[in-house]
């Protein structure tokens, strides 16, 4: 079992107890095998996590944190990238010379707006004004080739259901399904990511188990398991309950990545 989402005090939304060394003596208590750590890179301006991450303090401490848990755990060195088609160029550049294990591409801005900050985003739009676009750029990111691990899919419903006060699918199936067969052709993992089970508006995975089962429909079998912890306490939140689903919608194996090669290991 490998977390493959996890934020620690390298990220600016995660505090400072967040040690990748209180989330490795986390991980073995429960009987981990391996955690990947991911914290955030990002390239607008604008926002707060723009050049923020150290690489070479982060890379120091994931090395003393490996020579600690050497035989205990694996720890493997991530790095989540928010995707913005109009900042598509930077992350090829990052990655140069860099020797991260995996890396996740996820969306959090659609045309430079953050929708995990107030309402700034949804203010004046309807649903389908909002959502769209969202998914539109989650397609690039999955069709970019920059990744080896797709983010969240859907998570904009946590933003929409305050605004909107409900949330559904059904209008973007097609959407949806053309971010799913992306997924597929051009070879990136889907993440199942756990963090849904912890607000209460949802108590589900990102994407939902309707997702999950069409993905298999269209072919899928393989996915990352993720808490997106962002604080020790958030770490395994979730995991029995999303690989439960993904067993019932048909996935086969978990994947985690060394040295951004992929390695499948059957969930059973």
């Amino acid at each position: 079992m490998y977390d493959m989402h996890i934020h620690t005090r390298h990220s600016p939304d995660a505090p400072a107890d967040a040690t990748m060394e209180a989330y490795a003596e986390r991980a073995v208590s429960l009987g981990y095998d391996g955690i990947g750590f991911t914290d955030h890179q990002e390239f607008d301006p604008a926002d707060e996590g723009f050049a923020r991450l150290d690489y070479d303090g982060y890379s120091r401490e994931i090395d003393d944190v490996r020579k600690k848990f050497k035989g205990r755990l694996s720890i493997l060195k991530g790095v989540e990238i928010s995707y913005q088609s109009e900042f598509s160029d930077e992350p090829k550049k990052y990655l140069r010379g860099k020797d991260f294990d995996f890396v996740i591409g996820a969306v959090h801005f659609v045309n430079r707006c953050p929708f995990h900050h107030g309402d700034r985003y949804f203010r004046g739009k309807t649903p389908e004004e909002a959502v769209r676009p969202y998914f539109a750029e989650v397609l690039r990111a999955a069709e970019s080739g920059l990744f080896d691990v797709l983010g969240h899919l859907d998570h904009l419903k946590r933003y929409s259901i305050p605004i909107y006060g409900s949330y559904s699918a059904e209008p973007y199936c097609e959407d949806i399904e053309r971010i799913l067969r992306a997924v597929i052709q051009t070879g990136i993992t889907l993440e199942i990511n756990t963090s849904g089970f912890r607000q209460q508006s949802l108590l589900e995975p990102y994407p939902s188990s309707d997702i999950l089962k069409k993905f298999v429909r269209l072919g899928g079998k393989a996915t990352t398991f993720a808490s997106d912890s962002h604080g020790v306490p958030h770490f395994h939140q979730g995991m029995e309950q999303s690989i439960k689903i993904a067993r019932a919608a048909g996935i086969q194996s978990a994947v985690h990545f060394t040295s951004r090669l992929r390695h499948d290991t059957p969930i059973g």
